[in-house]
């Protein structure tokens, strides 16, 4: 952890434990914090060249978050999730795309639906060069993107509290999938096409397998 704290440069000096927080979720969300690595909040304060202040605001601010948990005595830990909150997790996704596709569908600007098929394009283009941290984050753009597209602010908030947990538990793209990663794009562009539909139950129940993972058992049912 210490190398990768140094690679990130001189902290401005501004609101310091907003720029930590956001220094430690994008070290959760690529891995380079595993779950339940301990963050000693002296050590980080020197690698940073800061305060115990800021560091200590921020922790508290990923506990809030459920990013890290802390144990009394013994100090502050990446969050580490039991198969219930994983399960947990992905219900709370899922019923969150669904909502969203839901609203959604009907609704899609030409602009909306120019960035979803670029994103398409692009998870593409990182199958092929088979750049896995490339596509989770394509992932994570085409699904805010839906959410954000129908423009109700508090969807959005709820997204964006889900997210960072979603990418730790490797929710979307996940790097244990063995199969097609151009399957996967793909998958996108049926999402697509039902969001340009006028079937709001449709959106939402497509969404929700996709979210819940049953597209991959349809389709392999199919290929039966």
């Amino acid at each position: 952890m210490a190398d990768t704290l140094t690679s990130f440069g001189e902290l401005n000096r501004g609101l310091l434990s907003d720029q930590i927080y956001e220094l430690v979720v994008a070290m959760i969300k690529d891995g380079r914090l595993a779950p339940g690595e301990q963050l000693v909040e002296l050590q980080l304060a020197k690698r940073l060249g800061v305060s115990q202040a800021p560091v200590r605001d921020a922790l508290r601010k990923l506990q809030h978050d459920g990013l890290v948990h802390h144990v009394r005595h013994q100090g502050s830990f990446v969050a580490q999730y039991s198969d219930e909150e994983v399960a947990q997790a992905k219900f709370a996704r899922a019923e969150l795309e669904a909502i969203a596709g839901r609203l959604t569908c009907g609704h899609v600007t030409p602009a909306l639906r120019a960035t979803l098929v670029d994103l398409i394009t692009q998870m593409h283009a990182a199958a092929d060069a088979q750049d896995l941290s490339r596509f989770r984050e394509l992932d994570f753009a085409f699904h805010r993107s839906v959410v954000e597209g129908f423009g109700n602010v508090f969807l959005l908030r709820m997204w964006d509290v889900l997210e960072p947990s979603l990418r730790s538990l490797h929710v979307l793209a996940d790097p244990g999938f063995a199969g097609d990663w151009h399957q996967v794009a793909d998958w996108h562009r049926r999402l697509v096409e039902v969001l340009d539909g006028d079937d709001p139950e449709a959106a939402a129940a497509l969404f929700r397998s996709h979210a819940a993972g049953t597209l991959l058992e349809g389709d392999r049912a199919q290929s039966r």
